[in-house]
C-alpha cells in the first residue's frame, strides 16, 4: 500500500502532498538528498507551488531510511500529538444527511433509516488517515497506531496553542506562564508550592 502525507508548506503556506513509493529507492530516490558527510539520506518535502524544501522528522524513519509503519510522530512537522479518524468527505456526509432529511415526509422516515444503513457501510469502508494536532497533516495508507485515540477539540486548541508558543507564532498566555513558573518551583508537602 503506498503511503502519503498532506502537509502545508512553512514558506508559503499552501497545501501540497507527498506520496512515498512502495518500496524505498535510496539516497538518489525521489524526496532524499544525501547529507555532507555522507552517512545516511535526509528525506525532504517539496513544495509545488513555491520550491520550498523542508525536511521531514527523521524519527519518521527507521535506521535503514524505510518509512516507519504504523506512523508514531507527524512526517512534516515531527510532533508526537496525533490523531486518527475516518478518510470521508464531511460534505458529503452532510449531503446524504440532507437528502434523507428532505425526503422523509414523502417516505415516513425511511429515507433517514437508508441514509443510517448508507452511514454505517461508509464507515466499514472508508480507510483511516492519521492526523497531527500541531501541523494538521494528514497521514493516508499506513496501518493503524492503537495509540492515537479520536479527534478530541479541547486537546486541539492545547495543543496548537502550544506548537503555536514552541514556533515563537503567540506569546504564552498568563495563565500560561503562571503553570509553568508554578512548575518549576520546588514542592513542600507541608507548604505547597513555594
Amino acid at each position: 500500500m503506498s503511503h502519503s502525507v498532506d502537509w502545508r508548506c512553512d514558506a508559503c503556506e499552501r497545501p501540497d502532498e507527498h506520496d512515498f513509493p512502495a518500496e524505498p529507492t535510496g539516497a538518489a530516490g525521489a524526496g532524499t538528498a544525501a547529507r555532507a558527510d555522507g552517512t545516511s539520506p535526509v528525506h525532504t518535502l517539496t513544495c509545488g507551488h513555491c520550491g520550498h524544501s523542508q525536511p521531514m522528522a527523521a524519527a519518521a524513519f527507521d535506521e535503514t531510511g524505510r518509512l516507519r509503519d504504523p506512523v508514531d510522530v507527524c512526517i512534516a512537522c515531527g510532533g508526537k500529538r496525533l490523531y486518527s479518524q475516518k478518510d470521508f468527505n464531511r460534505k458529503l456526509g452532510v449531503a446524504i444527511v440532507v437528502v434523507g432529511a428532505v425526503l422523509s415526509p414523502w417516505t415516513y422516515g425511511l429515507s433517514l433509516v437508508a441514509c443510517m444503513g448508507i452511514d454505517y457501510g461508509l464507515y466499514y469502508v472508508v480507510p483511516e488517515i492519521t492526523v497531527c494536532y500541531g501541523c494538521d497533516a494528514i497521514h493516508r495508507g499506513f496501518e493503524h497506531n492503537p495509540a492515537h485515540r479520536a479527534h478530541d477539540p479541547l486537546l486541539a486548541e492545547r495543543f496548537r496553542r502550544e506548537s503555536r508558543q514552541e514556533l515563537g507564532l503567540e506569546a504564552p498566555d498568563d495563565a500560561t506562564a503562571d503553570a509553568r513558573a508554578a512548575e518549576s518551583r520546588p514542592f513542600d508537602s507541608n507548604r505547597g508550592v513555594q
